[in-house]
């Protein structure tokens, strides 16, 4: 297959790591694979390029960028897609203007399949767009030819807005195991006590304020527990104020996200909105217990009180007394996170998700073709 994936950019982030794991994993297993982001580069275009796979960047001005726009469709008429796979809601747009607009040489036109990433709120609801992203996801989404969504919560809301009715495949987020081999332990968490890491976007849905406030709680009665937040955004400044005496310290953007989870004792997201955290995959994936909010999937991830603990989404309260239990008991802690460990290799292996992929996009240009 001829695959044209369409984003806004790569930059740090869950989504971004998936794509940046799926694509070249593609382009290694023999498919044609393209990578064009819209806005900006970022560190996980650089990570897609250097496993060799062809990518390009639009430098999309504003959403009406005529140029950028022509660009896009140039490309697409030379690349010669099979399906165009599109995320985001900007990627989205532009990748059925060129599913549409564009037109092959020879055979079908491209299909467009859309993979959705958009978190769930707590009461199953995906993340709110904002007004204008509404109207336009409305119009879109019903000439939308297939979705890839990452978790069963995403898939009677997207029914909801219109998308294909039958035609959303759900594929969990996976890893590799190679990806896990010689990590070592981060010094930057140091080698005492129980630390407790946090990988969120300083952003105001993940709720890093409620682990500030429960880490802070809870070494009122456990010193030994300490928090580190691995993140930026736009609530840093909000974040630091809480921080300050809290026993919090916040580490700023990271690359080196899976050597800071292999020094930590466990790992906490307590977010009012996700889909199917990489994070928490990944500590999982290092035998760390996650504490975690039930939103989106991670019902799918965290069993509650076998692989960690799963605590409703708003309060301090739950998560300060589930970190409490773990730092209390450290080998309980590390049999849940052995059980993590277990639970993500038989469910979300980074094979299995390439598999998935692999099957939705052939099932979808299968249909295109009919």
């Amino acid at each position: 297959m001829r695959l044209l994936f369409v984003c806004p950019d790569m930059r740090t982030g869950g989504t971004e790591r998936h794509w940046a794991t799926l694509i070249p994993e593609l382009h290694e297993r023999g498919e044609t694979v393209k990578l064009v982001t819209l806005a900006a580069t970022g560190p996980f275009f650089d990570d897609v390029v250097a496993r060799g796979v062809p990518a390009e960047c639009l430098r999309l001005r504003r959403r009406t960028d005529p140029r950028a726009l022509r660009k896009a469709l140039s490309l697409a008429a030379a690349f010669e897609p099979d399906a165009l796979v599109s995320r985001g809601v900007s990627g989205q747009l532009v990748g059925e203007a060129i599913a549409r607009r564009s037109r092959r040489s020879s055979g079908p036109d491209a299909v467009h399949v859309m993979n959705e990433h958009t978190p769930l709120t707590p009461a199953g609801k995906l993340v709110p767009a904002r007004p204008h992203q509404r109207a336009l996801t409305r119009l879109v989404s019903r000439a939308v030819d297939a979705v890839v969504a990452v978790t069963q919560r995403q898939v009677p809301p997207l029914e909801a807005l219109g998308y294909p009715r039958g035609r959303i495949d759900v594929v969990p987020n996976g890893l590799f195991e190679r990806h896990l081999e010689g990590v070592q332990p981060s010094p930057v968490l140091g080698p005492d006590g129980f630390p407790v890491l946090c990988v969120a976007g300083l952003r105001a849905e993940k709720r890093v304020d409620l682990f500030i406030e429960a880490v802070a709680a809870a070494r009122r009665e456990n010193p030994s527990l300490r928090g580190y937040v691995a993140g930026e955004g736009p609530e840093r400044e909000r974040l630091e104020r809480l921080a300050g005496g809290s026993g919090v310290t916040l580490l700023g953007e990271r690359r080196d996200v899976l050597e800071l989870i292999r020094a930590a004792s466990a790992f906490c997201l307590p977010s009012e909105a996700e889909a199917l955290p990489m994070s928490i995959l990944e500590a999982m994936a290092l035998e760390r217990p996650v504490v975690a909010t039930d939103v989106g999937g991670t019902a799918e991830q965290v069993v509650n009180g076998e692989t960690g603990r799963l605590v409703p989404a708003g309060s301090a309260e739950p998560i300060r007394q589930a970190l409490l239990d773990l730092a209390g008991d450290p080998g309980r802690a590390a049999e849940m996170g052995a059980a993590g460990r277990r639970r993500q290799r038989e469910r979300f292996s980074g094979e299995a998700m390439v598999d998935g992929y692999q099957r939705a996009f052939e099932e979808a240009v299968r249909r295109g073709q009919a």
